[in-house]
């Protein structure tokens, strides 16, 4: 008995039929267009043309190595040099600052003014000592208000002013 599954096992087995290959037309080509075909199937044709595009690319890769090297090596020639220069001018400031600590001493500073011809001359006269009434125990703070009125305190101002004196009508409280 020949059932469905059957009949499909045979048609898989047998494949699919041949299509007919259709016929291609004469089409006619620009000349231009029939110069790039022509370049296209010698490029196709080239049977190194793969090696050829390897190896330009190698190539390539390997100048552009050799010119990041070098950039990288004289970049480090420059790093050097300026830590080179940088530590020189650190020593430099540190004799520069010796230099200035010695001239600034006062044995160095007696002995210019000697040979410019300076003197020191002693002091004449001293301020006497007077004793200070501070409280050290008063509380800090805003000192005490005055009691007095505006009108009292101007004209106080104006006979302090003429005659002299701070306390014209301190005796008034």
């Amino acid at each position: 008995m020949v059932n469905s599954r059957i009949l499909e096992r045979r048609r898989l087995r047998a494949g699919h039929a041949p299509r007919p290959v259709p016929r291609r037309r004469r089409v006619r080509r620009d000349l231009v267009e029939l110069a790039g075909v022509r370049a296209a199937d010698r490029l196709r044709a080239s049977p190194h043309l793969r090696l050829y595009l390897v190896v330009a690319t190698f190539v390539t890769v390997l100048v552009a190595y050799v010119v990041v090297g070098s950039q990288v090596t004289q970049t480090s020639y420059e790093l050097a040099r300026l830590q080179n220069q940088q530590a020189q001018l650190q020593a430099e400031q540190g004799q520069l600052r010796y230099q200035e600590a010695d001239i600034r001493t006062p044995a160095q500073i007696q002995h210019d003014a000697q040979a410019a011809g300076l003197r020191q001359v002693p002091p004449t006269k001293y301020v006497g000592y007077q004793p200070v009434a501070i409280d050290l125990q008063a509380p800090t703070g805003s000192g005490p208000v005055d009691q007095q009125p505006r009108w009292q305190q101007a004209v106080a101002s104006v006979l302090g002013a003429v005659s002299g004196t701070r306390d014209v009508l301190a005796g008034d409280n």
